[in-house]
């Protein structure tokens, strides 16, 4: 039964936009139910104050921090094994320990994701798993929810899973004071439900057994989101958009809001599903064996995708993308990106044989291109990578907001910007602050 809402002309209720589609996943099993617990028992004895705060979270996890999450994410339990000892085996990153799984093993759903946390730095990153071959609720999900646009039950299972963290860590920050910064990640499918949950995190309440709209956008929870080689999200995203939007009173949905970072390798048959979203960026992952497949398109896409390398495009000392030999990081941001277009993947072949000409699976657009005689427009542009910029949807609403009221005050005459940063009420917390937005 769906919950209902007292109307203001008296009497009658109505309810607000929701999603038939989109089910709560009521057969979700955390692996760790209790994971309140474990956050509250570590900051029970801990003061925390406004400069603890601000001086115990770092900047984000690097990119080879989320890749390794998205990665990991990948293992199985072992029979009978416990959390500690798959966390043990799982070698997490530095200061990073599992809080819980969750999963629902039915054959037509298959879903499995995990969230990690680091108790010093104050963040969490939850993960949701990809396709395996041998889990058919998983390829299900590719077939009728990537490929054909429909709502499939891994979205209401992934949904239903960050919610639940997300609830433990709005009550943490209530009775702890402590704000934890949220990540998603996946790759492939995991990293399309990573876009999924980022939506329904800032957008989507759950009441009763239902996603209803949360109509506070202004205190929506914002997370940030980092996916690898996704098939790309932005028409699924667009359609929940249009099932949960407040049409007529300003309150919108705007999915170019959301913080997503994608990462794609060399065009293949997976990232070139759907439209993409967010910031994206063509990474250059080593694929120098790729001469003995030009004559196997399957095995060429098998690599390409692959989720190890990947991985290995990233420099473990920096966590940023790799640097070639002449010191270039070897990124570049995505313009415009080849898209199959229906069953018979008219569009990506013609890449794959424009590919094939050329020998080249990572070239760029050159003149050279369009003497081709084979050549028809492919939809594939890319420009420089400036590591200075940062997109300003890492920001939520409230967080802008502040920044741009911020910076227009400083502007205004006989301004001292100390003074506007007085409610934390700590000098030093102050000056932290004050230092780290003349840096923004």
């Amino acid at each position: 039964m769906l919950p209902s809402h007292p109307d203001q002309q008296g009497g009658q209720s109505d309810v607000p936009p929701f999603s038939g589609e989109l089910s709560v996943d009521e057969e979700l099993k955390l692996s760790h139910e209790n994971f309140k617990q474990t956050i509250d028992d570590f900051f029970l004895d801990k003061n925390i104050t406004p400069l603890s705060q601000l001086k115990a979270t770092p900047a984000f996890p690097t990119p080879h921090v989320l890749a390794q999450f998205a990665s990991k994410v990948y293992t199985d339990y072992k029979r009978r094994e416990t959390d500690a000892q798959y966390e043990t085996r799982l070698a997490l990153p530095d200061g990073w320990k599992l809080l819980t799984t969750a999963s629902n093993s039915s054959k037509a759903n298959g879903y499995f994701g995990a969230a990690y946390w680091h108790p010093e730095h104050q963040q969490v990153v939850i993960a949701h798993r990809g396709t395996k071959l041998t889990n058919s609720g998983a390829v299900l999900t590719d077939v009728v929810g990537v490929m054909f646009k429909d709502h499939v039950s891994q979205m209401g299972s992934a949904s239903n899973f960050a919610h639940k963290v997300v609830e433990v860590l709005r009550e943490v920050n209530t009775i702890n004071g402590v704000c934890f910064q949220t990540f998603f990640t996946g790759h492939s499918l995991g990293g399309w439900l990573a876009q999924i949950t980022t939506f329904t995190a800032k957008y989507v309440k759950i009441e009763g057994n239902t996603f209803l709209i949360n109509g506070r956008f202004r205190k929506s929870y914002h997370t940030h989101t980092v996916v690898f080689d996704s098939p790309g999200c932005k028409d699924m995203l667009s359609q929940m958009t249009d099932e949960f939007n407040i049409r007529l009173d300003g309150r919108s949905i705007d999915i170019e809001h959301l913080d997503i970072t994608s990462y794609l390798s060399a065009p293949n048959r997976i990232n070139t599903c759907n439209k993409h979203v967010g910031t994206v960026y063509r990474i250059f992952p080593d694929l120098s064996d790729m001469s003995c497949l030009t004559n196997n398109s399957e095995l060429y896409n098998i690599q390409a995708h692959d989720m190890d390398t990947i991985l290995k495009a990233f420099d473990p000392e920096t966590g940023q993308v790799s640097k070639d030999n002449q010191g270039k990081i070897k990124i570049k941001v995505v313009i415009d990106w080849p898209i199959i277009a229906g069953l018979l993947c008219l569009k990506y072949k013609r890449y794959f044989k424009w590919a094939k000409h050329f020998k080249n699976y990572h070239a760029d657009i050159t003149e050279e291109t369009f003497c081709h005689k084979n050549y028809r427009p492919i939809r594939y542009q890319t420009e420089t990578y400036d590591e200075r910029e940062i997109g300003l949807s890492v920001f939520c609403q409230q967080e802008r907001r502040f920044l741009e009221g911020y910076l227009w005050l400083c502007q205004a005459p006989n301004c001292k910007p100390m003074e506007l940063l007085c409610a934390m009420e700590n000098k030093q917390a102050q000056e932290e602050a004050a230092k780290i937005l003349q840096n923004s």
